[in-house]
């Protein structure tokens, strides 16, 4: 544990620089609202992307990359630090780990093509540097059950790589398989994350029996995702991803209700996650039928776990860890509510309205963005004194 002479240095700190969860919760949760809002004007050609990129590709990059590993790496570096019993990432060290990341963020929007190595350097050093940092910890505290999230960490960082010297490269379908793989491993943590924390939140929270996992299902759940992301890379093998979409948002269905969704409606940090997890599944069960069914497009239908799951459950964890880890009580302002049924209506906004506005698909596309803005913004409005401001009981972190 954090020896309490410790406490004096830690008063010296800034406090967004005392802990990961900190500077990467609020700078990525402004940061995806800022892209959003440039996701719209780029797409409704209000303005160009300086760096001259495939605006659809910076999307997808950025949502992937930019904001939600920015998330990840904010809850594994504060995690880290409740595994081990060692302090987490801090001070100097975590402020240059942000101020890298936030050069990349700037660096892909903003400069030319001829400067690609400044930019590829950046990028692809930010994630590398939160893994030695997260690995060196576990290992030193022989927690090797949560070891395994230090490869996923390479595998990101390798696909970022890649990602940006395809696109620089004009090899567009590397490029995006780059992109979908990113997209299924974060996902496959999601499932994972979600797998240890959800069910164990809501027996505490609703004073009932945490339910037993089934092996079964869990391979069902888990399996089908990392075979995903490995499928994206032979497209001789596309048509396995159907069948394999289709059973693991089923599986995730059934793990859900075995979680009893329903007893968590009075608590808002608790339904919040149960009605974004639903929605991961049934993105994942709707993406195999846009495959197979000409009416319904795909990529519309995986936005339903991407920004109903991903970004749904991303808000809901993110204003959990926030104020246990600034020593409040689990206690969300009721305006947190309307943030956690904005991202739903995001993701419903992007999945299905373009079916009703098919004339005007951009309107369906800004207000899903608008959605999303107003979710986030919330949460920034509640959330950034707190995380700028040291934790109300004097404690480190």
């Amino acid at each position: 544990m954090i020896q309490i002479s410790d406490n004096a240095k830690e008063q010296q700190l800034i406090p967004v620089f005392r802990l990961g969860f900190r500077p990467f919760f609020l700078a990525g949760t402004i940061f995806s609202v800022i892209s959003a809002l440039l996701w719209v004007l780029l797409l409704t050609g209000k303005m160009a992307l300086p760096s001259q990129i495939s605006i659809s590709f910076w999307h997808a990059h950025e949502m992937l990359f930019g904001f939600t590993g920015a998330i990840i790496l904010g809850f594994l570096l504060t995690a880290v630090q409740n595994w081990t019993g060692s302090p987490g990432l801090k001070g100097k060290k975590l402020a240059i780990l942000f101020t890298i990341w936030l050069l990349s963020r700037l660096a892909l929007f903003f400069l030319p093509p001829s400067l690609f190595w400044i930019t590829f350097i950046l990028e692809v050093s930010w994630m590398p540097l939160a893994t030695i940092a997260l690995a060196t910890s576990v290992i030193s505290a022989k927690q090797w059950k949560n070891l395994f999230f230090v490869p996923l960490l390479i595998i990101m960082s390798i696909l970022n790589a890649v990602s940006l010297l395809a696109v620089h490269s004009y090899q567009y379908i590397t490029s995006q398989q780059a992109i979908w793989c990113m997209f299924f491993l974060v996902l496959f943590i999601i499932a994972v994350m979600g797998g240890r924390v959800i069910p164990f939140f809501t027996a505490k929270g609703t004073n009932t029996e945490k339910p037993v996992a089934i092996l079964g299902l869990e391979y069902l759940c888990l399996a089908p995702l990392l075979l995903l992301a490995i499928i994206i890379w032979f497209p001789s093998l596309t048509a396995f991803s159907v069948p394999l979409a289709l059973i693991c948002g089923l599986a995730h269905l059934m793990r859900l209700l075995r979680w009893k969704p329903l007893t968590t409606l009075p608590v808002p940090l608790l339904w919040s996650l149960h009605l974004s997890y639903f929605l991961l599944a049934i993105g994942l069960i709707f993406y195999p039928l846009g495959i197979l069914l000409p009416g319904l497009d795909s990529t519309s239908m995986i936005h339903l776990s991407a920004i109903g799951g991903i970004g749904g459950i991303i808000l809901a964890m993110i204003s959990r860890v926030s104020l246990g880890h600034t020593g409040r009580p689990l206690n969300p302002s009721k305006w947190m509510n309307i943030a956690f049924i904005a991202t739903a209506l995001s993701a419903l906004a992007r999945g299905f309205l373009p079916y009703f506005l098919p004339d005007l698909p951009l309107m369906a596309y800004a207000i899903s963005a608008l959605f999303w803005c107003s979710a986030f913004i919330l949460f920034i409005i509640f959330y950034a004194k707190m995380l700028l401001s040291a934790r109300l009981d004097k404690r480190p972190g």
